[in-house]
């Protein structure tokens, strides 16, 4: 009894703070209003095209090398789609493979999108000439056992090569760059320019919560109340709360939608900033601004020259960012920012018992996770450093070798090298009772509880047991696992779903197989199969029914409370909580 009341009060607590706060639902592309209309339901709304554009596809996208120079998360696959073209190997903004033949780095794009232009830029502090006998490919197969397009290059780039490629594109979803010969691969930057309709925020609440090993590992909050979306000229187009940003700024040019929970911060070629909402005052006057990031209820944008401007609520992030330059990212809990510089050193500012003050001295560190009020700081020998709030993450295990880090939302679960697995933080969100043994090769979280998944595809859960923490399937060939706030579902090879957790929250899972990828809102799932046709399930107040019965689509965006389907002409069909975003104004 005691534990189920312990339980409940931290429902309470999750309810009252974080569902407030942990910015869920923006996918700005569908309208949203502050206002609950409970127990109401809506036949889906479809809009027509909201702006195809050419942009950079391969940004943030999934990327993956042949191997790993470091077992760290330094010189990694990702570094080459990060936005930094400066190809230097003491800043940590390039790729670097072992020494092989025919060494490789490609990108997932997502789905099968109209290529354009491929960028390639290469080091640019020495070692040029290792990128001097190499081949571009186009695919839609993940080993490129077929491409759609491949060409041998002989010229090292000087720092960059454009490949144009004829008007009308290539339709493909992976751009792989391989070594003709033997040697070390190392890439500054790869830009995959295209045509892409999905012009969404930066974030969705089903990307924050599914990609980057636990919902406040994501660089951004999604907006809670109002949606923004870019048209191809670069205007904005916003619904929903006004208060919460739902009235757009005039004026074209933009390129990038950023969001807290209740505003939004649009970014400029120029590298310009215009912020609306609530919590978006002070947004800075200036240009050269490259990224933005979120906690809560405050930006924090970095410029090239790593210097940052906060702005937002002040206690939550939004004043006393650090002066200087240098720093290289920016890393957020609910109310409190932590940024790295080249070195490895540590600035912390925001609320302190988030995470806004005591941050580890020193340098070396080469990433920062966080849960909702405490960070996590990781260094090139896997040894970590935690602080924020005490009872939820600060008590780190000691010694080294760990990999990588995962939250819920108040316990972190760290990898090692071999796959074992350590937990530390509250127990009921996964913070003990982690697997013994190693071979683990990924971790996922719902808001309470872990999933982890070996080689061999069989999964061991641990964490509050109604959201998650037992009762997963027995079996392997499982490929990934997507949660809600209160069940996972795991994808087969096959095509086929298993989930478990909260019942009326996602363990309904549909039957049959052919699926090729699952999203979530808070309290629901919605798989896409490869004709583009989606099944639903879940609460059906928040998207688990009502999704559209027809075919062709190609990505699915998320809020906390409803859905938003895309087709390659940009049109877009919105399901769940009508005044969250389940239901869209007529384009114009």
């Amino acid at each position: 009894m005691k534990n189920m009341t312990n339980t409940l009060n931290k429902l309470t607590k999750f309810l009252a703070v974080a569902i407030i706060s942990v910015s869920l639902n923006a996918f700005s592309s569908v309208v949203l209003n502050s206002h609950t209309i409970a127990k109401t339901f809506i036949t889906p709304v479809t809009i027509t095209n909201t702006g195809v554009s050419t942009v950079n596809l391969a940004f943030g996208k999934p990327a993956t090398q042949s191997s790993n120079y470091y077992e760290t998360d330094r010189y990694q696959a990702p570094q080459a789609v990060n936005g930094d073209t400066r190809g230097v190997w003491y800043t940590n903004s390039i790729t670097h493979t072992k020494y092989e033949q025919g060494a490789w780095w490609q990108v997932d794009l997502g789905n099968q999108k109209n290529i354009k232009k491929i960028v390639i830029y290469n080091r640019t502090d020495c070692c040029a000439d290792r990128l001097s006998n190499y081949q571009v490919s186009i695919s839609n197969k993940a080993d490129f056992s077929t491409h759609i397009y491949q060409q041998d290059f002989h010229v090292s780039p000087n720092p960059k090569k454009i490949i144009q490629l004829d008007a009308s594109g290539k339709q493909g979803r992976y751009v792989r760059i391989q070594l003709l010969d033997k040697d070390y691969l190392s890439l500054a930057e790869v830009q995959v320019m295209g045509v892409d309709p999905l012009r969404f925020a930066e974030m969705d609440f089903s990307s924050a919560h599914n990609n980057f090993g636990g919902f406040h590992n994501a660089p951004n909050y999604p907006n809670l109340a109002a949606f923004s979306t870019l048209k191809a000229n670069g205007s904005i187009t916003a619904w929903g709360d006004p208060d919460a940003g739902g009235t757009a700024p005039s004026g074209s040019g933009y390129t990038k939608i950023y969001s807290t929970r209740t505003a939004f911060a649009a970014l400029k070629a120029d590298g310009s900033i215009t912020a609306w909402g609530s919590g978006s005052t002070g947004a800075p006057s200036d240009s050269g601004y490259t990224k933005i990031y979120s906690t809560y209820s405050a930006f924090a944008a970095l410029k090239a020259d790593g210097s940052i401007t906060a702005w937002g609520v002040s206690g939550r992030g939004g004043s006393d960012a650090p002066a200087g330059n240098g720093y290289t990212k920016i890393y957020s809990t609910g109310y409190a920012f932590a940024t790295l510089k080249a070195d490895g050193s540590i600035t912390a500012w925001g609320n302190s018992g988030y995470g806004g003050s005591d941050a580890p001295d020193g340098k070396g560190y080469t990433k920062i996770y966080s849960t909702s009020r405490t960070f996590a700081a990781l260094k090139a020998d896997g040894s970590i450093k935690a602080w924020g709030y005490g009872s939820e993450g600060t008590d780190a295990p000691a010694g080294n070798g760990y990999t990588k880090i995962y939250s819920t939302y108040y316990a972190f679960a760290a990898l090692k090298a071999d796959g074992s697995i350590t937990a530390w933080g509250d127990s009921e969100y996964g913070g003990s009772g982690a697997p013994a043994g190693n071979g683990y090769t990924k971790i996922y979280s719902t808001a309470f509880a872990f999933a982890a998944l070996k080689a061999d595809g069989s999964i061991t859960a641990w964490g509050n047991p109604y959201y998650g923490g037992s009762d997963a399937p027995d079996g392997s060939d499982y490929t990934k696992i997507y949660s809600t706030r209160t069940a996972f579902a795991a994808l087969k090879a096959d095509g086929s779903i298993k989930a478990w957790g909260y019942g009326s929250e996602g363990t309904d899972a549909p039957a049959g197989n052919g699926y090729t990828k699952i999203y979530s809102t808070y309290y629901a799932f919605a798989a896409l199969k490869a004709d583009g046709s989606i099944t639903a399930w879940g609460d059906s107040e928040y998207g688990g029914s009502g999704a559209p019965t027809d075919s062709g689509y190609a990505k699915i965006y998320s809020n906390g409370y409803a859905f938003a389907s895309v087709k390659a002409d940009g049109s877009i069909t919105a399901w769940g909580d009508p005044s969250r975003g389940g239901t869209t104004p007529a384009s114009d």
